[in-house]
This record gives C-alpha cells, sequence and structure tokens, in this order.
C-alpha cells in the first residue's frame, strides 16, 4: 500500500510513529481477545464480586478508604484506592457483567504497550522500537496481569511510570523541567503510587534513565545537571511523604512488611535472601522462554532455604553479574545498563529483601520489569549489522509467533478458578493451595471426610498458612469435632498472634464446645494481647450466663453494648434484655427490648412474644 513503505515511513517520523503505535496496539488486542470471555477469577472474587463497596461509584469514598484486602487476618500493607475506584466505576457501568472489565484491561495492556513503544522511540529508530513494543505486547507473562481482572494495578500503575518517564526524558534533554513537567511528573507518581505499591520506585526508574543514557545535552556541567533536577526530585520526595501520610492513616504504617508463609516462621534476612536467590533464575526463564508458566508458586513449589544451593548459586550469579555487565558495556550500549537498572528497581518492591512482600514469585509483579526484555530487544535489532540485521528480524519474528501462541493458550486459564486451578493440578498436584482448594469446596459440599482428608494433606505438607488453618478450625467446629478445632485455631494464633479474628474463632468455638470456662480464658488471653473489644465482652457475657453467674454477664454485656455503639445488633439488645429480666429486674428489660426492636436483624415476632410473657411477670 502506497505510503507504507519502509522507506517512506523512515523519511516521515511523525507518519512511522503513529504506524508503529497502531501496529503494537493492535498486537496486544489480537493477542488478548480471547480474554474478554473469561470470568471472574481467583482474587477477582474477594476483590471485586463479593465486595460490596466495589459495586458502586456511591461508595468509593469508603471503598478508597479501606486496605486491599478487608479481611483482618489477610496480609496488610496493600492499599490501592485508585485501582478499586476504577473497579468499582466499572462495575458501576458493565452492571458487574465480567466483559466490561476484561474489555478494559485488554484496552489499558494496547495503552501501555504503546507507550513502550514511545518510550524506545526516545533512543532506537522506529522500526527497532516497534519491535521491542511488539515484544511487550505478546510476551506471554503478562497473561496473569491482563487476564485476570485485579491484574489492572499493574497496567495503571504502567501508564503512570511510562507517561512520567517519556516526559521526563524529553524535558530533560532541553536541560529545564518546566512547572507543568514538574507537576505532569508529580501527578503521575501519586496515581502510580496509589494505583500500586511499585509506583513507588518511579524516582529510581527515572534516574536510570537519565544516568545511563544520553538524555542531557552534553555541553551540561554536573551542577547545572543536578540544579535543573533538584525541584522535580524536591517535588516527588514531598509525593512519597504524602502517600506514607495517607497509607498510614488507612493502614496504621506507612510500610508494612507481610510475615509470608513461604518463609515459615523463619523470617530472617538470611532465609529470604537465599529463598529469594533461587527465584532469580526463575524470572529469567520467564522474560525469555515462558513456556512452564503457574498461576500459583506456594509451597512445595518454592520451599524457603536457609543456605546456599545450586539454583541459589545461580541467582547469586546474576544478581552480581548484572552490575557488572552493566559497568562494562557502558560507555558502548548504555541501554543495556539502564535496562538492567530498570528491571532491578522495578523488581525491588517484592523482592522480599526491603520488606516482606505479599508473593515470593507471581508473574503479574513482572509486567512493568518486563520493560527491560523490551529495551534489549530493541538495541540488539537497532545494534545488529545490516547484514546480520535480516537474520535477526527473523529469529525475533519466530521468537514473536511463539510468544503470541502461548499467550493465546494461557489466557483460558484465567476463565474462572475451576479452570486455574484445574491447571495448576495438572502441573503440580502437591501445591498446598490447590489442596487447600479441594479441602474448603469438599466442605462446602459437605463431604466433610474427602475435606478433612485434603485438609491434612496440606497440613502434613505446609502447617505454616495462619488464614487456612483457621478455616480449618471453623471446618472441624461445624463437625463437632471442638478439641482438634481448639488446637489447630490455636497453632493459628501463635502464628498471628495480633489477629483478633483468630481468638474470636477459638472463644466462639469453646462456648459451641461446652466449655465456657476455657472459652473466659480464651478471651483473657485475647485481651492481654490484642486489648479490649466488645465482641470479646459479647462473648464473656455469653460464657458468664452459661456458668449461671448473672451480674457477671450483664457487666460485661453492658460494656459491650457500650463498645459497640451504633452498631450494636438485635442480638446484643435482646441478650441484654433476656439478662435483665433473669435478674428480676423486668422494666429494665423491657427498655432494652424497646432499643432491641429498632436494631439491625430484630425479630419483631419474638420481641412481641417476649413482651407479652415479661409484663405478666410481677
Amino acid at each position: 500500500m502506497r505510503g507504507l513503505s519502509f522507506r517512506e515511513l523512515s523519511a516521515d517520523p511523525k507518519r512511522a510513529q503513529i504506524f508503529m503505535v497502531i501496529c503494537v496496539a493492535l498486537a496486544s488486542v489480537a493477542v488478548y481477545a480471547n480474554s474478554l470471555g473469561n470470568k471472574f477469577a481467583y482474587d477477582d472474587v474477594v476483590i471485586i464480586e463479593t465486595r460490596e463497596t466495589a459495586h458502586s461509584v456511591g461508595d468509593i469514598p469508603e471503598l478508597i478508604t479501606e486496605p486491599y484486602w478487608v479481611e483482618d487476618y489477610f496480609p496488610g500493607g496493600i492499599y490501592r484506592p485508585l485501582t478499586m475506584a476504577n473497579f468499582a466505576i466499572d462495575w458501576s457501568i458493565w452492571n458487574g457483567n465480567p466483559f466490561g472489565f476484561h474489555l478494559l484491561n485488554v484496552v489499558l495492556h494496547a495503552a501501555v504497550s504503546a507507550l513502550v513503544a514511545l518510550l524506545l522511540l526516545l533512543f532506537f529508530p522506529w522500526w527497532a522500537a516497534l519491535a521491542g513494543g511488539l515484544v511487550f505486547a505478546v510476551h506471554p507473562v503478562h497473561t496473569e496481569a491482563v487476564a485476570n481482572i485485579v491484574g489492572r494495578a499493574e497496567m495503571l500503575t504502567a501508564i503512570f511510570v511510562l507517561t512520567a518517564t517519556i516526559v521526563y526524558i524529553r524535558s530533560g534533554r532541553r536541560g529545564q523541567f518546566s512547572a507543568v513537567t514538574v507537576l505532569v511528573i508529580a501527578v503521575c507518581y501519586a496515581l502510580a503510587s496509589f494505583s500500586k505499591e511499585i509506583g513507588v520506585v518511579l524516582p529510581g526508574l527515572l534516574l536510570a534513565t537519565d544516568l545511563t543514557l544520553p538524555s542531557r545535552e552534553p555541553s551540561q556541567t554536573f551542577k547545572g545537571y543536578v540544579r535543573a533536577r533538584f525541584p522535580l526530585f524536591a517535588v516527588l520526595t514531598g509525593v512519597l511523604l504524602l502517600v506514607f501520610v495517607v497509607r498510614w492513616a488507612v493502614l496504621g504504617a506507612a510500610v508494612e512488611s507481610v510475615q509470608h508463609t513461604t518463609f515459615a516462621l523463619d523470617n530472617s534476612f538470611t532465609t529470604r535472601l537465599f529463598t529469594m536467590a533461587r527465584i532469580w533464575p526463575r524470572y529469567l526463564e520467564l522474560f525469555l522462554f515462558p513456556l512452564n508458566m503457574l498461576a500459583d508458586y506456594s509451597p512445595p513449589i518454592v520451599l524457603p532455604v536457609e543456605g546456599l544451593t545450586a539454583l541459589g548459586a545461580l541467582g547469586f550469579l546474576l544478581l552480581f553479574g548484572s552490575p557488572a555487565i552493566a559497568i562494562v558495556v557502558y560507555r558502548r550500549a548504555p541501554e543495556v545498563s539502564m535496562a538492567l537498572a530498570w528491571a532491578v528497581l522495578a523488581i525491588l518492591p517484592v523482592s522480599n529483601l526491603i520488606i516482606t512482600a505479599e508473593i515470593v514469585l507471581a508473574e503479574r509483579t513482572l509486567y512493568l520489569p518486563s520493560v527491560a526484555v523490551s529495551i534489549i530487544a530493541a538495541l540488539a535489532l537497532a545494534k545488529a549489522a545490516p547484514t546480520r540485521r535480516s537474520w535477526l528480524v527473523a529469529g525475533l519474528a519466530v521468537w514473536l509467533a511463539g510468544f503470541s501462541v502461548v499467550t493465546v493458550k494461557r489466557n483460558p486459564v484465567w476463565y474462572d478458578t475451576d479452570s486455574l486451578f484445574e491447571d495448576l493440578g495438572e502441573k503440580h498436584p502437591e501445591s498446598i493451595r490447590l489442596l487447600y482448594t479441594k479441602a474448603l469446596d469438599y466442605y462446602k459440599m459437605g463431604a466433610w471426610e474427602l475435606a478433612r482428608e485434603y485438609f491434612d494433606m496440606w497440613i502434613d505438607i505446609w502447617p505454616h498458612h495462619a488464614p487456612w488453618l483457621g478455616q480449618y478450625a471453623a471446618a472441624l467446629a461445624d463437625f463437632g469435632d471442638f478439641e482438634k478445632a481448639d488446637s489447630v485455631i490455636s497453632v493459628a494464633i501463635r502464628m498471628k498472634p495480633n489477629v483478633t479474628t483468630f481468638h474470636r474463632l477459638r472463644a466462639i468455638m469453646l462456648l459451641d464446645g461446652g466449655n465456657p470456662e476455657r472459652a473466659l480464658q480464651a478471651i483473657d488471653e485475647a485481651v492481654a494481647i490484642v486489648g479490649v473489644d466488645p465482641d470479646f465482652e459479647g462473648l464473656r457475657a455469653e460464657a458468664y450466663e452459661r456458668l449461671g453467674r448473672l451480674p457477671d454477664a450483664l457487666e460485661a454485656q453492658e460494656a459491650a453494648l457500650q463498645g459497640w455503639e451504633d452498631e450494636a445488633t438485635w442480638h446484643g439488645w435482646f441478650r441484654l434484655a433476656r439478662l435483665k429480666a433473669a435478674a428480676g429486674d423486668t422494666a429494665a428489660a423491657l427498655e432494652a427490648l424497646a432499643v432491641a426492636r429498632g436494631r439491625p436483624g430484630a425479630l419483631p415476632e419474638v420481641a412481641d412474644s417476649v413482651e407479652r410473657a415479661w409484663r405478666r411477670l410481677p
């Protein structure tokens, strides 16, 4: 077609840029189009589908003041208000239809892919930038981010990070940063950080591009270089402090490590270092030859180690070899140095070396770091000798074709949670997450013997996941094995002593098992660890009532209602009324019953019947 020849595009930079962006965007849509039929899968279910505050734009003010995970025993330190608000808007537009969520994911990935190509265009010819953009667009490692809805956090963060980086490099080459430029980059920094925690590394990524690539005037002195950038990085420091303040207000801590179960009870730096050393070669494999991808890398797929292993030695070789390569090739190929710095900085938040992250390895976390692969691909093509370039283009075409096939085949794995675990079961039937999920499914179906068999299987392999132990304890109590339920929940409490839910669950199970004395002891232990809680006082009242200690029960129930305030339910006030009546204070019992009528969950028929009976009392 006239106007699209290689020579004419090369002679018309603007047209070449448009052609490149369209090609990259279309390629990304083509390989991820078969994810549009996917449903809510895995984390989507908890984060979006069953979370009421994520279903209405009107609930966004409440939604952005909540942690990413609302369960108080789930890993903390995660706060993504912009991503959650985005989900609420999607739900309102599409009325909960997952198609709309997946459609936006595909569009966002196309936008990110185009931004990657535009970033590469700042350093390479349009055809090399096109090749690098295509690598990013079709890369299979992005499947978890694109085909799974909650992976949107990765794409939103990438959009803001890449936009800020492009604006920064263009301004840096002019040797000055206007107030508008500073404002744009600062806003992008805030939006990236509130989309996902990895966004906080943006200043480091900017410096990586600035210090390893010719992004400033050669005549500019170092002093002038620093003076030009100081206002920008001062503002970015202020944005980072603001992000920390907001996180502190919502989470109770600006930065919080997660005691992840992959490191078991030993969360020492040594164990984390040697364990993560075994992961670094896996990063390289996923970047270059992602043929064996998994939705979950939990034990025993990845096990903690306390010393050096053969795989760990390879990991340390990569760790120390990368800076050495960056230094050696800096003068001849500074783009390699930039790519290596980009990958390391983007992975740092989930490296488990500074803080303990939510996961040890997840493919979605390689979304932004994989820009480094595109940089290397574009560089290889741009630097190749003309006589060898055709062979390189052919090899790259085969690589891209292979990537595309793997991506298209991988997308349906994320169709729903069942398909996800079916794939995991085929590859790693020993996965504790798979065993636990099967146990939970059988438990919900009422097939208790099978459920218990799978519960015990994962406990035998890896008894270090406190939330799962809590669920197992609840299942044991449901089927009447209160003694073992108490022993299991006690292990969970030893792992995570500050989780109120575990203490509350233990007291409830002891009461249901007919042990009010042990329930009182458990409540006292809980208060000593996590402090006074109205729920504890309500359980204490129930225990005292079962022991016939009415004055103590009344005192505890009144304390519970005082703590609950407006959140007190019908059951709380009805118990107080019942205790007042048992103590002989019928007038006070009727007053409490009147309050109970107006509380959530009220049962008017029960209230009417009880009131008639009490009014007949002397």
